[in-house]
């Protein structure tokens, strides 16, 4: 059985419901974390389907955790997207030194999240 999960790391109250609404009208679950203490010890049994980080957050170094999750060996492999303020183009260009595949502003993300999701969906599904 495919992991439909969707682990988005955001601490930003209106941001993770939008998100959360996009993951479930695509058949995903979103699994919320505002730090990296959240993550649940069992991604790396279950990887998910997805990481979204936001770069913005208060209480944890996104860059740090994208890190960590890239060098995971169970969610190295995992798709990741990551979104902050345009105003920090520098936070994209580490997150992407990190791993991260996709990093772009809020204003993108928006737009770009329900493909991400679905892509990564699919994927989870047929293995891909």
């Amino acid at each position: 059985m495919t992991n439909r999960t969707v682990l988005v790391v955001v601490d930003d109250l209106f941001f993770s419901s939008k998100i959360g609404e996009t993951v479930r009208q695509l058949g995903g679950k979103p699994l919320f974390a505002a730090e990296a203490s959240e993550i649940p010890d069992d991604a790396d049994n279950s990887p998910p389907a997805a990481i979204i980080v936001d770069l913005d957050l208060s209480r944890t170094d996104a860059v740090g955790l994208i890190t960590h999750l890239k060098t995971g060996e169970a969610t190295g492999d995992t798709p990741m997207m990551a979104y902050g303020r345009h105003t920090r183009p520098e936070a994209f260009a580490r997150a992407r030194t990190a791993g991260c595949e996709r990093a772009v502003p809020r204003s993108e993300f928006v737009k770009r999240l329900p493909e991400f999701i679905e892509a990564c969906l699919r994927n989870a599904r047929t293995g891909g």
